[in-house]
């Protein structure tokens, strides 16, 4: 079983960037708390973090991830490891998306990145899947250029102009 949800956010225009994170991460975990409850009848459990800084919450078969963008907040659950994360697509050129990939796709990706004409909306798709992938698995970004977003279990969902990824 796995879920997801999401939420668009809005901010009050005098809040500074930091201050707009910090919101951000203030409704991804309100979101995460509702969802909790809905699907595990679990009160605003204690959230832990592994070493690797994943949280989680130390009761068997509960699993969660959240991800938070300009604007949007996005969290998971599952009865089994998940991992989640949202951008917002915004227009790249294409020797960003090129120098981006080469530094951090694998082999397939990169095909998939070329095949698609340097694409913003393709090369947030991979990138979003990679992250979701890391946060699933629990490591941390220096493993990035190890996943092969081609070979995991990840969904995709377009939301306006956002894109949500979630591997399961």
């Amino acid at each position: 079983m796995h879920k997801f949800s999401f939420e668009y956010i809005k901010y009050d225009e005098k809040m500074s960037p930091a201050d707009r994170r910090d919101h951000e991460h203030r409704c991804a975990y309100e979101l995460l708390y509702k969802m909790l409850k809905a699907h595990f009848s679990l009160d605003r459990p204690q959230i832990l973090k592994t070493e690797n800084g994943k949280p989680y919450v130390q009761i068997g078969g509960v699993h969660f991830s959240v991800s938070h963008t300009d604007g949007l907040v996005a969290c998971a659950v599952a009865d089994s490891p998940v991992g989640i994360d949202c951008e917002k697509i915004k227009e790249r050129k294409k020797e960003d998306i090129c120098r981006f990939a080469k530094r951090f796709f694998v082999e397939n990706e990169l095909k998939i990145i070329e095949a698609s004409g340097f694409d913003s909306k393709e090369f947030f798709k991979l990138w979003t899947g990679k992250e979701a992938t890391i946060k699933k698995l629990g490591t941390n970004m220096s493993d990035i250029k190890k996943i092969d977003v081609t070979r995991e279990n990840v969904e995709f969902f377009i939301e306006n102009d956002y894109i949500i990824a979630i591997n399961v």
